[in-house]
């Protein structure tokens, strides 16, 4: 014999009603373009980056001058060599950013090192 149980729902098995999330708080995220990119600007920057570069030889060459020179004494130190020289030590003024910070403020490392 089989009999028929009735199911009654309790508060547990109910479907809860859902309630809608908070809405976020927004947060603004700053740019990472220059603000405002002109021709002056970029004039400005490509003037910069030159003076640094500049710059940044001439501090290399004094800090380094006796390892310069003993590689300038090497005999197999050939014209393309010390192109190849010359390019990889002017590679570390890229490391430094010359364009404006996120924060929106005209402070660079650039413009801290040069004192501009």
């Amino acid at each position: 014999m089989q009999t028929d149980v009735l199911k009654v729902p309790n508060e547990k098995d109910a479907p809860r009603p859902r309630s809608p999330s908070p809405s976020l708080p927004s947060a603004e995220i700053p740019s990472f373009l220059p603000p405002n990119p002109s021709a002056g600007y970029e004039a400005r920057e490509q003037a910069m980056k030159v003076k640094f570069r500049k710059f940044w030889m001439s501090s290399l060459a004094e800090g380094f001058k006796e390892d310069l020179e003993e590689i300038r004494k090497e005999p197999n130190l050939g014209p393309s060599k010390l192109a190849l020289l010359i390019d990889s030590l002017a590679v570390g003024a890229d490391i430094f950013t010359s364009s404006a910070s996120a924060s929106g403020t005209d402070m660079n490392e650039v413009d801290v090192i040069m004192g501009e």
